[in-house]
């Protein structure tokens, strides 16, 4: 019998000015008890600008937008600010089906990847 494989990472950087933090594979309900002690505490940093990587994400539940929904309102309490640069079809097709898309700031790259970031709706970033 072999030893139990868990099947999602987080990896943290900095760049751009933000803490970015990229998550790979299913966040699910262990993703979220393993995973949410280490967001949290990023997210209630003073002021912290926190940018959230779904692109590697394969698989995200409710317990995984629960962890975004906590992030968020966290980062917003200690007076800085959560976004989330999207994820592939089927992640994005989770926000839209429980209409959590407005509930966040979204991203299609990370800050510092020499990628344009901004909202894909057209708006102008305030």
């Amino acid at each position: 019998m072999g030893g139990y494989e868990l099947a999602f990472t987080m990896r943290e950087r900095v760049a751009g000015g933000a803490i970015t933090i990229e998550l790979v594979g299913e966040i699910d309900i262990l993703a979220e008890q393993q995973l949410g002690p280490r967001i949290e505490a990023l997210a209630g940093r003073c002021r912290a600008d926190l940018v959230i990587d779904l692109r590697g994400v394969t698989f995200l539940d409710a317990s995984g937008l629960r962890l975004l929904l906590r992030a968020r309102n966290r980062a917003v309490r200690c007076g800085g600010r959560l976004r989330v640069v999207r994820g592939g079809p089927r992640v994005t097709k989770v926000f839209r089906v429980v209409q959590l898309e407005a509930a966040f700031s979204w991203l299609d790259a990370p800050p510092g990847t020499g990628v344009p970031c901004g909202p894909r709706d057209g708006s102008v970033p305030a």
